[in-house]
């Protein structure tokens, strides 16, 4: 009896070291496979969160598809961009960007610091769809794009990264690498009368963007098209972004 406990235990343990191998070995995976494209570890909607410990499918929202290079270079041929780059018609002058609206004008001014009241503004362009310039901040540990109403003024809407519009104009993708947490966090808005609601947020635990904000880009095919990198390969050895990279596209359900 004490033999069939003793290999029994024995079983048992061999099994647990085997589960616990494989989940190292797969958080510490440097090339993904389609079934990590999908896994979340948290899901905000409706000014809700769940967090997840064990692996989590994101079944709803967006169909993820890993591709080849060949038709990202493709698609991106016919990327989609509602962005009017004119970076040289709000030059910043001592500090200052000054942008002219109907009703006001509104300035931003940076304030160089190694304290936590840094900022630096940068403007990026004007997206005519929605009405609106767009200025990137750099904060202390952070940054965000704003979106300035044209004809109010205002500040319209503030996204943690670049607001990505579809070609049907109907919705955005925002995404960015969080080198805090090693993941990649995704904003989802759509788009009704010019008014942007957050549908929205997570973050993916087995995979980063990679490249810089013109790599991602919608495409008249209705998907989204961005390099990755897996998370556990987002730095070389060296210390720089691993530039190794893998394809993905994202598509919306209905």
């Amino acid at each position: 009896m004490k033999t069939k406990v003793n290999l029994l235990a024995l079983v048992l343990f061999f099994g647990h070291f085997m589960m616990a191998q494989n989940d190292s070995i797969k958080t510490a995976k440097k090339i993904l496979v389609a079934s990590d494209l999908n896994i979340i570890t948290y899901l905000t909607e409706n000014d809700s969160t769940i967090f997840y410990n064990e692996d989590e499918p994101l079944t709803k929202y967006f169909n993820l598809e890993l591709i080849d290079k060949k038709l990202y270079h493709d698609k991106k041929k016919r990327a989609v961009s509602f962005l009017l780059a004119n970076t040289t018609a709000h030059k910043k002058v001592d500090g200052t960007i000054t942008l002219p609206c109907q009703k006001k004008t509104v300035t931003f001014t940076d304030l160089p610091s190694e304290e936590e009241t840094h900022r630096m503004y940068e403007y990026i362009g004007e997206i005519t769809v929605l009405n609106s310039y767009v200025v990137y901040g750099m904060y202390w540990e952070d940054h965000d794009y704003k979106l300035i109403d044209k004809t109010s003024g205002e500040e319209i809407k503030v996204f943690v990264d670049f607001p990505n519009i579809s070609a049907d104009k109907q919705k955005i993708l925002c995404l960015g690498a969080n080198i805090y947490e090693n993941t990649a966090d995704l904003d989802f808005y759509t788009i009704d009368k010019k008014k942007m609601v957050q549908k929205m947020n997570a973050a993916f635990k087995y995979w980063m963007p990679a490249g810089e904000v013109t790599d991602m880009f919608w495409s008249t095919d209705g998907y989204f098209y961005l390099p990755i990198v897996a998370s556990a390969n987002y730095w070389k050895p060296d210390g720089n972004l691993n530039d190794q990279w893998q394809y993905i596209r994202i598509k919306p359900l209905p």
